[in-house]
């Protein structure tokens, strides 16, 4: 049986990457996939051969015009802006709009969004569709519990009770995260199934870039810098990052997500590119410095690569909280934030083989895990019965 399947994701590379996986099995089962989403993730969904149903905002980034400077707030409490005013009121709406005039036409027998994702949820609900999650950011109930009363409004707007928050991850919550990157405080939800994390994020060229990425060890350590793809105008941490890493004797390889002479001059040998894929260049690390940002992470863990963090915003804080308690992390706060304060993490990190032991064990973890079969025949099962 041939079944529909509509992927809804918010307008960031790294909220449909985990679902992207999931998607190439089902077409490959024979499935009929459409990813509804906002423009600046076209690129990826062309590139993996999907059709996209644009709705929504560009970016997530432009979601934040006319709100109040987050830049003073503390990183761990950005996001009691960005959850309620970004992802419920302003993306919410007309994600739920544009998914309401494509059910009509097009008629899938169930959504699968991400967990920021919360207009098809609410579209979902009122037509009656089977509706799962993928999870793409850290569990946070405490912070899911904002989302209720902001999407109260749409919620009404479409005629349901206001008590229906606890159905908002649909049937089946699909957690990406190993069992040593879970918090013992925060238990998953009735609903949760595994779901192996795949960093889906190549494109084609991609891995000749990444095999040329470093030049033979020569006895020093290979670095990875990142802040992912929409945090490059951060150039404070971008360098120091990047000369914590020299200072620590590294090979060090950058991923800006922009033009790489947009950063300016870098010290000799530090190779900058616009993008390169982390599945690919990270198995080649001994270490990941990086914001925290739950793509980057997993593909770290899967990779069996130690890291060291430095939170900016979202769910990046609990990131690293996690990775400091599994013991393949450390933490660099952002108000600490200087070349002396990552190289000392980096030495640390790189000096001590506990951190790589730890990662190893993660990463045997994240092999474990049911992957994206698994997954659709659950879904399978899910349309099958029915909302």
């Amino acid at each position: 049986m041939s079944v529909r399947i509509l992927v809804s994701t918010t307008p960031a590379a790294g909220h449909l990457l985990p679902m992207l996986p999931l998607a190439r099995a089902a077409r490959d089962r024979g499935h009929e996939v459409v990813i509804a989403g906002g423009a600046s993730i076209a690129p990826i969904i062309a590139g993996a051969g999907f059709r996209h149903a644009p709705m929504g905002p560009a970016t997530i980034r432009e979601m934040f015009a006319g709100l109040p400077d987050v830049s003073a707030i503390p990183a761990r409490e950005r996001v009691l802006v960005s959850m309620p005013h970004v992802f419920c009121k302003g993306i919410a709406p007309v994600m739920a709009d544009g998914v309401a005039e494509l059910v009509d036409r097009w008629r899938p027998d169930v959504i699968v969004h991400e967990d920021m994702e919360f207009g098809s949820w609410v579209v979902a609900e009122r037509l009656g569709i089977p509706h799962v999650t993928v999870q793409a950011t850290a569990w946070r109930p405490h912070v899911r519990a904002l989302a209720s009363p902001a999407l109260r409004p749409l919620r009404d707007r479409f005629g349901l009770p206001p008590d229906e928050s606890d159905r908002m991850l649909g049937q089946v919550f699909f957690t990406t995260r190993p069992p040593s990157l879970r918090d013992p405080d925060a238990p998953l939800p009735e609903v949760t199934a595994e779901l192996r994390p795949i960093a889906d994020d190549r494109q084609p060229g991609d891995d000749s870039l990444a095999e040329e990425a470093f030049p033979p060890r020569n006895g020093r350590p290979r670095v990875v810098v990142t802040l992912g793809t929409i945090n490059h105008t951060q150039v404070t941490v971008l360098r120091a990052l990047i000369d914590g890493a020299v200072a620590a004797g590294a090979h060090v390889v950058v991923g800006l997500g922009a033009d790489p002479a947009s950063l300016g001059e870098v010290p000799p040998g530090v190779a900058v590119h616009a993008y390169i894929p982390m599945s690919t260049v990270l198995p080649e690390a001994d270490l990941a410095a990086y914001h925290g940002g739950s793509g980057t992470m997993l593909a770290a863990l899967a990779a069996g690569t130690p890291m060291v963090i430095v939170p900016l915003a979202a769910d990046q804080p609990d990131n690293g909280d996690r990775g400091v308690a599994a013991g393949v992390a450390r933490v660099v706060s952002l108000d600490d934030i200087d070349a002396g304060a990552t190289q000392a993490a980096i030495e640390a990190v790189l000096a001590d083989p506990a951190y790589r032991r730890r990662s190893g064990e993660v990463a045997a973890e994240v092999a474990a895990m049911p992957g994206p079969d698994v997954a659709l025949d659950r879904i399978e099962s899910v349309v099958g019965r029915g909302a």
